[in-house]
C-alpha cells in the first residue's frame, strides 16, 4: 500500500490546474493556518500598521491593511503576512496576495501555495516539515478536483435550466429525490472549516468523475463470499436485509454457498485498486470474488455512503480507500460502529419518546445492520434505513446543502424558505435555529449527550403540514456521552449504551460536550448560517446573533426552571470571551496525535474563536 505522501503526490497534475481555483484554495489555506495558529504564526507575530512598514516594503502597503511580522520561523528571514481584522471564528484573516518573504536584504513575493507553506517550514526537522509536504500536494488535488467539479456543476446547471427553467427551480418527485439532488449541490460547496475539502485524496480526476457525489452517477458494487466463521454480522441482520440484498446465484456463485459463507458489498474503488493487498495482508485466502456484479447504486454526500436505486431508503455505507478532510481520515469502518451507531440510536428513540419537545420534530434512522469480516476495517458495511412513513410529502435537504447555489442563482434556504415559508427566509431560520437548540441543548444538559451531527448528519425535513420542519439525525457513532451522569439520573436509557466499544466515546465530564455542541450545533449547523443569511436579508450578522443569544437563553432559562444546571452552557456559550474551535488542518494533517494529544482527530480543540454571542 502507497504511503500517504506518495499516494496524494501521484494524484497532482499541476500543469491542468487552472490559476484561479489555486489562487481560491490557497485564500482559504491562509486563513486556516491564521486561525489554527498553525506554528504560533499569530500568537507570536507583531502587528505591524501599514504606517510603520521597513521602507523596502513601502510599494506592498494598502489601505486598512495590517501585517503579520512573523520572525520566529527562522532566524536568516521574515515572513510578512498581510491581515484584516475578523469577527468570525478568528481574529485576522489573510487580506490577498502576495505575501512577503525577506531575507539577505531581499524581498520575495510570495502567490503560489507551495512557496507559502515552505516558509511554514523553515526552522523544522525533516520529520516535521514532511506533514507539511503532504499538505502541499494536498492543496494541489483540492485544486484539480474543484476545477472538474465546478465544470461539471455548470454543465449540470445548464442541463436544469434546459429542463426546467431558469427562475422555476428543480421539481423533485418524492422525498428520497430531494435527499440525492440536494445532496448533490452540497457536494459542490467546501466545508466551512476544512480548506481543502474538495480533494478527495486517493481519487484521480477519472475516480472522482465515476463516483463522486458531484457527478452522482451510478454502479454496481461488487461482492465478497466470506467463510461463516470470518463473518461477523450485527443483530439486526437477520431481519432487516433489503429484500434486494443478492442471492447467491444472482452475484455468480453456487447457491449451495448459503450454507457455509456470506457475501460482503465491496465498492468498486476498492475492488479494484486495494483488495487483492487487503485480502493478502490479512492472510483471508478462502474469500471468493464473486464473479457478477450486482446492486446498482449512487453514491451521497460523504462518498463512501451509497444509495440503492431500486430501494431508496436504504442507504449503504462502505469503507473507501480515500481520505477527506485531511490525511489521516481514511474512510475505513471500524467494527465497534456497526453496534455503536446502533445503541446510539436506540438511546436517542428512547429519549425523544419521552420529550414532548422534541418527540414529532425528530425523526432517526434505523441503523441495527450491518458486518465485518475478521475486525478488518476495510471489510465491512453497515445499512442505514431511513424512515420512509414519516417522510413521504417531505422535502429532505442535508445542513450541508443550505448554503449551496442552484441552477437559479439563490441558496437552497431561498429555494426552501419560497417552497415552505412564503419566502419568508426569517422565518425558516427561526424555526430551523429554534429546533436545533433545543434539541442539541436538552441532550447535552439532561441527558449528557453530545451528538456530532455536523452538517451532512443532520437533515432538514420540510413539509407542508404541522411540524413543518424536522430534524433528521443518522449516523451517531461519533458521539460523547458523560455515562456516569446518565447512569446516574436515567439508568434504564443508560442500558442502551452500557456496552460501547468505542470506549471513546465515553467522558469522565461535561466538558467534551460542551466542545462538541460549540464546534458542531453552534459554529458549523448555527453560525455558519447565520454570517450567509444575513447578507442575503441585508441585516448586519450581528442583528442575527442576538436571536441566536436570546434563543439560547430562553431554552437554558426553560432547562432551568426544570431543575437542570446550566452553569457550564451559561459561561462557556454567552460569558466568556473565547469559544472553542477544532483545529482540524493541525490535528488531521500537520501533527500527529503524539504532539496534540488528542484521541481523535477529528476533536482536537484550541480556544481562540471570538464569541459572536457575549453581549457588548
Amino acid at each position: 500500500m502507497k504511503t500517504i505522501a506518495n499516494e496524494i503526490i501521484d494524484n497532482i497534475r499541476l500543469e491542468h490546474t487552472d490559476a484561479e481555483h489555486a489562487a481560491y484554495i490557497c485564500h482559504r489555506v491562509i486563513d486556516t493556518l491564521l486561525r489554527e495558529d498553525v506554528r504560533e504564526c499569530v500568537s507570536r507575530s507583531e502587528l505591524i500598521p501599514n504606517a510603520a512598514l521597513p521602507a523596502e516594503l513601502d510599494k506592498y502597503a494598502k489601505a486598512n491593511l495590517v501585517w503579520l511580522k512573523v520572525t520566529h520561523f527562522d532566524d536568516d528571514g521574515c515572513l510578512w503576512i498581510p491581515v484584516v481584522n475578523s469577527t468570525f471564528m478568528q481574529d485576522w484573516r489573510g487580506a490577498g496576495f502576495p505575501l512577503l518573504w525577506q531575507e539577505d536584504g531581499k524581498v520575495r513575493k510570495l502567490h503560489a501555495i507551495e512557496d507559502i507553506i515552505t516558509c511554514f517550514t523553515r526552522g523544522l526537522n525533516p520529520a516535521a516539515v514532511l506533514p507539511f509536504n503532504v499538505f502541499a500536494a494536498e492543496c494541489q488535488v483540492a485544486a484539480e478536483h474543484r476545477q472538474v467539479s465546478e465544470t461539471e456543476r455548470e454543465r449540470w446547471f445548464t442541463e436544469l435550466r434546459a429542463l426546467h427553467g431558469i427562475e422555476t427551480g428543480t421539481q423533485l418527485p418524492n422525498w428520497h429525490a430531494c435527499l440525492l439532488h440536494y445532496d448533490r449541490l452540497g457536494a459542490f460547496l467546501d466545508h466551512p472549516f476544512y480548506p481543502t475539502a474538495r480533494a478527495k485524496l486517493g481519487f484521480d480526476t477519472k475516480a472522482l468523475a465515476t463516483y463522486g457525489p458531484e457527478f452522482q452517477r451510478n454502479f454496481l458494487l461488487h461482492w465478497l463470499a466470506v467463510p461463516l466463521a470470518l463473518y461477523h454480522p450485527s443483530i439486526g441482520n437477520e431481519h432487516s436485509l433489503p429484500l434486494l440484498w443478492p442471492t447467491f446465484e444472482a452475484v455468480g456463485l453456487p447457491a449451495a454457498m448459503v450454507n457455509t459463507h456470506a457475501l460482503i458489498p465491496i465498492h468498486p474503488f476498492v475492488w479494484e485498486h486495494e483488495l487483492a493487498h487487503f485480502l493478502g495482508e490479512a492472510g483471508l485466502h478462502d474469500v471468493i470474488r464473486a464473479p457478477r456484479a450486482y446492486l446498482r447504486v449512487v453514491p451521497t454526500l460523504s462518498v463512501r455512503t451509497v444509495v440503492m436505486l431500486d430501494t431508496p431508503e436504504w442507504h449503504l455505507k462502505l469503507p473507501l480507500t480515500i481520505r477527506t478532510l485531511g490525511a489521516k481520515n481514511i474512510r475505513t469502518i471500524k467494527p465497534s460502529t456497526i453496534q455503536d451507531g446502533h445503541s446510539i440510536q436506540t438511546l436517542l428513540t428512547d429519549i425523544a419518546a419521552c420529550e414532548p419537545s422534541i418527540a414529532n420534530r425528530l425523526l432517526l434512522t434505523r441503523e441495527d445492520c450491518g458486518g465485518h469480516v475478521d475486525n478488518r476495517v476495510f471489510l465491512g458495511y453497515i445499512l442505514r434505513r431511513y424512515p420512509v412513513d414519516a417522510l413521504q410529502e417531505s422535502t429532505l435537504i442535508p445542513v450541508a446543502a443550505l448554503l449551496a447555489q442552484t441552477s437559479t442563482g439563490n441558496t437552497v434556504a431561498e429555494e426552501a424558505a419560497a417552497q415552505f415559508y412564503d419566502g419568508d427566509l426569517e422565518a425558516f431560520f427561526n424555526d430551523y435555529l429554534d429546533l436545533t437548540l433545543r434539541l442539541h441543548l436538552l441532550l447535552w444538559l439532561r441527558y449528557g449527550i453530545a451528538l456530532e451531527s455536523n452538517q451532512q448528519n443532520s437533515v432538514v425535513v420540510l413539509s407542508q403540514e404541522e411540524p413543518r420542519l424536522r430534524l433528521l439525525l443518522k449516523d451517531n457513532d461519533s458521539a460523547r456521552i458523560h455515562l456516569d451522569y446518565l447512569a446516574r439520573r436515567w439508568p434504564n436509557l443508560a442500558a442502551h449504551v452500557a456496552e460501547l466499544q468505542d470506549r471513546r466515546i465515553v467522558v469522565a465530564n461535561e466538558l467534551p460536550l460542551a466542545q462538541m455542541f460549540t464546534t458542531i450545533t453552534l459554529q458549523l449547523n448555527i453560525a455558519v448560517l447565520v454570517e450567509r443569511f444575513a447578507v442575503i436579508l441585508g441585516l448586519p450578522a450581528t442583528t442575527l446573533y442576538f436571536r441566536v443569544r436570546l434563543r439560547i437563553e430562553t431554552v437554558l432559562s426553560e432547562l432551568a426552571a426544570e431543575g437542570e444546571n446550566i452553569t457550564l452552557a451559561n459561561q462557556l456559550l454567552l460569558e466568556d470571551d473565547r469559544l472553542y474551535i477544532k483545529y482540524l488542518l493541525i490535528a488531521a494533517t500537520l501533527a500527529e496525535k503524539t504532539e496534540t494529544g488528542a484521541t481523535d482527530v477529528n476533536k482536537f480543540y484550541g480556544r481562540s474563536a471570538p464569541n459572536f454571542l457575549r453581549s457588548t
